[in-house]
Parts: structure tokens; sequence; C-alpha cells
């Protein structure tokens, strides 16, 4: 009777250390469904908030006469540019969005 118990409940713990590494891979019918990759969505329709990285190709034109436009002057590092109606203030090394204002004209 031991032996059985023992049989079974070995076989129990077995199972259960096996049965993750028989699951379907990650993303296989979950929400990851792009091969593994992060689900990347298309920055350039978003409106740009502050904190996140503006891309490359989509930093529009540079703003050099800012005060005109009612804008403070951009700290060292940074300047301002004009992307689909807003001026945003972004740091010129990496991207990144400090601040947005909606343009005016």
């Amino acid at each position: 009777m031991k032996r059985l118990i023992a049989a079974t409940l070995s076989l129990t713990l077995l199972a259960t250390a096996v049965s993750p590494a028989m699951a379907a891979p990650y993303g296989a019918g979950g929400r990851d469904d792009h091969h593994g990759h992060k689900d990347h969505h298309d920055d350039r329709r978003d409106p740009p908030r502050r904190g996140h990285k503006l891309a490359h190709d989509h930093r529009g034109e540079y703003v050099r006469d800012y005060r005109h436009h009612g804008l403070r002057a951009p700290a060292r590092g940074q300047e301002w540019r004009k992307v689909d109606g807003r001026y945003v203030l972004i740091a010129v090394a990496t991207g990144v969005i400090a601040d947005v204002v909606l343009a005016r004209r």
C-alpha cells in the first residue's frame, strides 16, 4: 500500500514538473503574436507626449525664433521642433520629449 501511494505521489510530482515545459511557448495564442517581438506601434501616428522618444525621421521642422511663437528658451542640448501642429521641445541627442505646446499658427 505504501509503495502504491509513493508511486502515485511521485508520478503526480513528475507530471506537474513536466507540464510547464510542454506548454505552448510564450506568445502562441496569447497577447504576443509577433514571433516573440514586442508589440511596436507606429509612434508617428500617436501625438507626441512628454517623456516619450520622438522618432529621428519624424522630428519635423526646426523652430529658430521660439520667442516669436511664445515659447520659452530651450535649455542647453534641447531644441524646439514643429511636429504635426505642435511645438515639441526635444533633447537633441536622444529625441526624448521634454515639453509639448499646441501651435497657434
